[in-house]
């Protein structure tokens, strides 16, 4: 079986988000949903974000703005 090209989503994953204007702030992934085309990320300072899996760039932006948050998956 072949290996993903991308880091699949996993709960417990460490993740950073990068919010408009460049501000940077990690998380831990509390739910993946949707066959992992769907997150759930818990900030540091305890704030829950939805992320989306966009078809387009194969990126993940915030549900509730294209142009919103963006979701880094870190590590293994």
């Amino acid at each position: 079986m072949p290996k993903p090209t991308r880091r699949l989503p996993r709960v417990g994953g460490a993740a950073a988000i990068t919010h408009f204007g460049g501000i940077r702030e990690l998380g831990v992934i509390s739910a993946v949903a949707d066959g992992g085309r769907r997150v759930v990320v818990e900030t540091e300072s305890g704030e829950r974000l939805d992320f989306v899996l966009s078809r387009a760039t194969a990126k993940f932006t915030a549900a509730t703005s294209a142009h919103g948050a963006r979701l880094e998956l870190l590590g293994p």
